[in-house]
């Protein structure tokens, strides 16, 4: 399915819609307009965002793990309320893949978060690859505070070098 929407890497203007995407969705741990237009600007390779009529729609904020050069590793992906449920999420993840090439995609998601997880579990069939949700948390409770639940480590790969398709 696709969306009409068009991917590209963000700018540091993009910060500040960023933060509106990941406030208006209601369930996202909202972190400052700061922190999203640092991610925008040091780390545009890794992450992306979705524009629809010159309007940001969502958005992938990633990085690559110091200790693990071939990992992208998704913090957080938002997606615009008119736009949720219509694959937006995948479309987004699949264009990051393409952008960044990593050998490995890697998120933690709590086992409340079923949406996150079935967009990152059709992601192993769709790229022909191993996708796997661990059965211990990567960080507990404790460690995250008050009011939050645990994570768990999300992995798929290895990927191929071959470019990849939402249509798969």
């Amino acid at each position: 399915m696709s969306t009409g929407i068009l991917y590209r890497r963000p700018t540091s203007q993009d910060g500040p819609r960023i933060h509106a995407i990941a406030e208006e969705t209601g369930v996202l741990s909202v972190n400052s307009t700061y922190a999203y237009t640092l991610m925008s600007r040091h780390f545009p390779e890794t992450c992306i965002v979705g524009e629809k009529e010159s309007e940001i729609v969502a958005y992938v904020i990633g990085y690559t793990p110091p200790s693990s050069p071939e990992t992208l590793f998704v913090w957080q992906i938002g997606v615009a309320r008119q736009y949720q449920g219509k694959g937006v999420g995948k479309e987004m993840l699949l264009a990051l893949v393409n952008q960044c090439k990593p050998r490995f995609l890697e998120s933690t998601i709590t086992r409340e978060n079923t949406a996150s997880i079935k967009v990152f579990s059709s992601l192993g069939p769709a790229l022909h690859t191993k996708y796997h949700f661990s059965a211990e948390p990567f960080f507990h409770k404790e460690e995250l505070g008050q009011g939050e639940e645990a994570e768990y480590l999300m992995r798929i790969g290895p990927f191929t070098d071959e470019p990849v398709s939402a249509h798969k």
